[in-house]
């Protein structure tokens, strides 16, 4: 009698919270999914679950299309399905453990744009600092201030990891080491060489930053490039060129009535930021690291057997 009550008081409280929009992470826990998903697991019907809940077929079919029971039915309902109250709106899963996964990407949604990536980053920052077995889960907690340039790094068998936490730039970049090392990806390549080669190129990268400020879709022409920047129109028509056999820029062809002429579109490449955004890291030397989780015991590109 006193677990029912307990439960009937769990019941009641989520169903308010549900309601009044107080925990938005519950309220959104795909509550119909899993009634759905935990009715068919026991065998039974919609008329068969109405049956022994004491209400009609049509009510169960609204909460599986997004309604919710009164608070008073949930104990019953949970303990029909044989299932807890939490694993039914989604807060564990079956084996009774908290669903870390559902959890955050319900906390992201419902979050507004501006706050998701402190969110992204708060949860990266104290995933990375699980990884050192000394510091207890209480004590993991994302720095408020930076005296200097910092970086969280890790450094496994298995993982490298690195974010760069001060607020004027703040990233995350996280790489499982592929099991033959990531020699097994990379190589020196010809077109890798001339990648690099490229990017040493200053007008190269006054081009590349320009373009990475301009809208989606936005066309452009090298002698608009060669005005704006005040590069030579036979520099500028190198490089877009061979921002075109990269891939980083595409050309078009466009026709007013006179003579046609070639148009370029710019491809904002996630890659190509992160290759400037960590250079500009590497020549800082990453100098301040907390944490600095360093376990390995193998390096991540692997000697040839």
């Amino acid at each position: 009698m006193k677990k029912d009550m307990v439960k009937a008081q769990q019941a009641q409280d989520i169903q308010r919270r549900i309601s009044s929009g107080e925990d938005a992470l519950v309220m959104d826990m795909k509550f119909s999914q899993n009634l759905i998903k935990y009715r068919k697991k026991a065998g039974l019907t919609q008329s068969q679950l109405a049956a022994a809940l004491m209400v009609t077929p049509q009510a169960v079919s609204k909460w599986e299309k997004g309604s919710y029971p009164d608070s008073e039915l949930l104990p019953l309902l949970a303990r029909t399905l044989g299932v807890s109250l939490d694993s039914l709106f989604g807060l564990t899963d079956d084996s009774g453990m908290l669903d870390l996964g559902t959890a955050s990407a319900e906390k992201i949604r419902r979050l507004p744009p501006e706050n998701k990536g402190r969110f992204v980053m708060e949860q990266f920052y104290s995933m990375l600092c699980a990884y050192n077995m000394n510091t207890a889960p209480e004590n993991i907690k994302y720095p408020e201030a930076f005296a200097h340039e910092t970086f969280a790094h890790l450094r496994t068998d298995h993982e490298l990891g690195l974010a760069r936490l001060n607020p004027d730039m703040q990233y995350i970049c996280f790489m499982r080491i592929p099991e033959k090392g990531i020699n097994s990806y990379f190589s020196i390549s010809q077109r890798i060489m001339e990648l690099f080669g490229f990017l040493s190129d200053e007008n190269a990268l006054k081009i590349i930053s320009y373009a990475e400020t301009l809208g989606r879709n936005y066309i452009l022409t090298k002698e608009c490039i060669s005005k704006k920047l005040d590069i030579p129109l036979d520099i500028v028509s190198d490089i877009v060129d061979r921002l075109e056999h990269f891939g980083i820029m595409w050309q078009l062809t466009a026709n007013t009535g006179g003579e046609p002429f070639p148009i370029y579109g710019y491809v904002h490449n996630i890659p190509l930021v992160g290759i400037l955004t960590l250079a500009e890291s590497l020549v800082h030397f990453l100098s301040c690291r907390e944490p600095d989780i360093d376990i390995w015991t193998r390096p991540p590109f692997r000697a040839e057997e």
